[in-house]
């Protein structure tokens, strides 16, 4: 099988596994981990967010987040230090549903975001408005939650009822789904702007970087060529061409392995430490 065919493959089956850990109806992991935890216990499918005990976190309330949440978090926020942002390239559906809709739509009707915006200041000076927004008492962090609005788009339809939308969360699907999404050139605009967690997890991962036994996407500029096939098929527009070499954005980079799989020298791996000859 061809390296990007079984790289897709090997992406749609870690998304459907992430669909059925974290979204409805499912929510394979707060129900297994309240089976053995906490039975009898009533669930609520907002348990396993990511992005609440945040706010707990940095307001010392880490006993209101609950159980399933700070379990989820940590498994989070470990995952991003030591193998980097896997959850958004492998596991996370609600990015991935754009990204792979946003192929149905021809490119020229897509926005190329880096072409007009900074998208990594954007992206992470967000990320700060959304902790000092906890800090500060703003509890909002729902209205614009992607997660959300996935999770009640999928209730909606299980029960065979059209979606109750808010104001904010109507304004949020379109904004998730269509402009951010299958007209942004890769399909990742919200992720790239917008999503809390994936700003921690490439923050874990430019940090753990710098430590020897952690793992990430590394580059043997004696093997590349300069062929950009890379920067062209990177749904987060993580790479980018200097001249005749590649650069990897390590505060971009969700680890999808789109870019290692369409490499014609196999000059990109993914594995612990350093390249031996120093490339990384």
């Amino acid at each position: 099988m061809q390296p990007v065919i079984l790289n897709r493959c090997r992406r749609v089956i870690g998304y459907i596994l992430g669909f059925l850990l974290f979204y409805a109806p499912f929510e394979g992991f707060a129900r297994l981990f309240r089976l053995f935890a906490e039975p009898g216990r009533r669930f609520s499918y907002h348990e396993p967010c990511f992005r609440i005990p945040l706010h707990y976190l940095l307001e010392g309330r880490m006993d209101v987040a609950g159980p399933i949440s700070l379990t989820a978090l940590g498994l989070l926020l470990v995952g991003g230090l030591l193998l980097g942002p896997l959850f958004c390239g492998k596991l996370c559906p609600a990015g991935a549903l754009t990204e792979y809709l946003s192929y149905l739509v021809p490119d020229r009707f897509k926005i190329d975001w880096d072409r007009h915006l900074p998208v990594r200041t954007l992206r992470y000076g967000f990320f700060a408005g959304f902790l000092l927004a906890g800090l500060a008492g703003i509890d909002e962090h729902c209205s614009y939650c992607n997660f959300g609005v996935f999770d009640t788009l999928i209730h909606s339809v299980m029960n065979g009822r059209l979606p109750y939308y808010s104001l904010s969360l109507l304004v949020n699907f379109l904004v998730w789904f269509v402009l951010l999404g299958i007209f942004t050139r890769g399909g990742r605009g919200y992720c790239s702007f917008f999503c809390p967690v994936g700003a921690l997890n490439n923050l874990l991962y430019g940090l753990g970087r710098r430590l020897p036994f952690t793992f990430r996407l590394r580059l043997d500029r004696h093997q590349c060529v300069g062929c950009g096939r890379c920067a062209r098929v990177c749904p987060m527009g993580a790479m980018e061409m200097d001249g005749k070499q590649v650069k990897i954005d390590p505060w971009r980079c969700i680890l999808c392995q789109d870019c290692q799989s369409i490499c014609p020298r196999k000059a990109i791996s993914y594995g612990k430490g350093e390249l031996k000859d120093g490339n990384a």
